[in-house]
This record gives structure tokens, sequence and C-alpha cells, in this order.
């Protein structure tokens, strides 16, 4: 288990970051598969007061729009993760409460946002089609000084990866799977500027050279 957790990570690590091992699988350079256009907002920070707490929970939340520009219909089942420089895995929506989705509509104020809920699904073809979605994270490691955001479920590119760490001599399970099913994900990088003091004030900026597809 702990062989199958350390490649993981080193995987992870290594996509989320830019190293390169030399096993690292690439997406196609011409696939045939389909990819839904992805516009997004920079992630900003939300603090909510929940019921029955007297200090605010911080959040991270991607005002988000996918596109079906394809020739046929698509259907679109996304995974938004942050992945920190200190190596922490955070996924949208998990231990997210409804109020920190209320505060982040407020905010948006737009009338066509859409609820993780009723946004996953089949999307038509068109712009008129297109779905504004929200993905929210609990607040990360304050050590962290910078962050790559995985989105996931933009594209039909798949790929079977052979596991590193699989042992032949146990059986085969999820502590031990033959091979991984990676996709085609969109990686955007982020750093955070300042020190763990002044997070609070902190504004995430986007690095554009390092924005890629990778396999993950």
């Amino acid at each position: 288990m702990r062989k199958l957790l350390a490649a993981l990570v080193l995987c992870t690590a290594s996509l989320a970051f830019g190293q390169t091992p030399a096993t690292r699988p690439e997406p196609a350079l011409a696939s045939a598969a389909w990819n839904l256009h992805f516009k997004f907002h920079d992630p900003q920070r939300l603090s909510v007061v929940e019921p029955g707490q007297s200090e605010p929970t911080v959040y991270w939340y991607m005002l988000y729009t996918v596109e079906n520009q394809s020739d046929q219909e698509l259907f679109f089942y996304p995974e938004f993760q942050i992945v920190t420089d200190t190596m922490q895995v955070v996924t949208a929506g998990k231990d997210v409460s409804p109020e920190a989705y209320q505060a982040a509509f407020r905010r948006a104020n737009d009338p066509l946002l859409l609820p993780p809920e009723r946004i996953a699904g089949r999307i038509l073809r068109g712009k008129d089609r297109a779905r504004h979605g929200v993905a929210i994270w609990r607040d990360f490691d304050p050590k962290a000084r910078g962050f790559t955001v995985h989105v996931a479920g933009l594209s039909g590119e798949v790929m079977r990866w052979k596991n590193p760490a699989f042992n032949p001599d146990k059986a085969e399970g999820p502590s031990n799977q033959r091979y991984f099913l990676l996709r085609k994900t969109l990686a955007i990088p982020y750093t955070l500027p300042g020190s763990e003091a002044s997070r609070a004030t902190s504004i995430p900026r986007r690095q554009p050279e390092g924005q890629k597809w990778v396999m993950r």
C-alpha cells in the first residue's frame, strides 16, 4: 500500500509541477477524442460563517463555463482538484457546506450559474447551450506557496498506464492495481505571493506559460 501511495504521489507531483520522469505519459499530439471548450475565472478566496460556528471557514472557488463546440452531443462529468506545492490534494466539493455554495452564488450574481449536481450530464451543441458552474474547495495548507488546479472531464482521451508499484505476487485490487486509467486533464498552475501570515490577502497569480494538458 505504501509503495502504491508513493507512486501516486510521485506521479501527481510531477504532473502538477512540471517534473518529467521518464515514464510520464503525455496526451496525444493528434487525437480523435472529443474536447469541450472551457473558460474560467481565477480562484478567489471565500470566508463563510457556518451555522453553529463563531469563526469563519475559508474556501476557494472558481467560476467557469463549459461549451460543446463539437458536432455531437457530449457528456460532462467534471472533477476539479487542487494540488499544492506541499503535496496536499484537495477535491472540489469534498466537505464543502451548502452555505459556501450560497455565498459563491450571491457573489457571482449569475442567474445561469448551476450547482455541481445540475451541471453534470449531457451537453448539447452550441454557445447558447453552454453551462456555467462553480468549483469550491476547502482551504489548503497555509504553508503552500503555489498550487495547480486540475480539471478532468473536458476530453474523451483516456489512457491505461502500467503501475510501476504493481506486485504480481499479490492479488489485484484497489491497493494493488496493474494499470491506472488516466484522463486528459487541464493543469492550471498558480503561485501565492507573500507569507503564511498574509494568506488572508494573498491573490493567486496564474502562470499562463505553465498551463497545459496532462494525462492524470
